[in-house]
């Protein structure tokens, strides 16, 4: 004969309360968690790749397609899409004394999982450099 303590609680069934009610909430952080993170992936990719545009941008003899090749590069490592790279002046010339760089995307065309919360924002970044103009005599014609 089994004997049960008195005042002893039954408690079948209570785990499985437990998780039903836990688990969605932690997944729904996990979930949070990683999508925080690829925004944040987002937002230092984009300002990289402005910054190594703009610095391809420097050189006396770089050309608009030099700088748009470098900031596309480096979204392609981050699998952006359709990133928009302005560069100013386009095209670049000698007498140019600056290049600035701006790119942008939308979290909504690159987010992993909650893309519909955020649809209505844009992540972008502008470097501007100074180009190696200054010290270098214009050719003539």
């Amino acid at each position: 004969m089994v004997r049960r303590q008195r005042g002893a609680p039954k408690r079948r069934g209570a785990a499985t309360v437990e998780l039903a009610i836990c688990l969605p909430v932690l997944i729904t952080f996990v979930f949070a968690i990683l999508e925080f993170s690829r925004n944040l992936q987002l937002h230092q990719t984009v300002r990289e790749a402005a910054f190594e545009g703009a610095r391809a941008g420097i050189a006396l003899d770089a050309a608009t397609s030099d700088v748009t090749t470098a900031a596309t590069a480096i979204t392609n490592c981050a699998s952006i899409r359709n990133p928009t790279i302005t560069v100013v002046p386009n095209p670049l010339t000698y007498t140019s004394p600056t290049v600035s760089v701006t790119v942008s995307t939308t979290p909504a065309t690159n987010g992993w999982f909650l893309r519909f919360f955020n649809s209505g924002s844009v992540i972008s970044a502008t470097i501007t450099l100074n180009r190696e103009v200054q010290a270098v005599s214009v050719p003539g014609p």
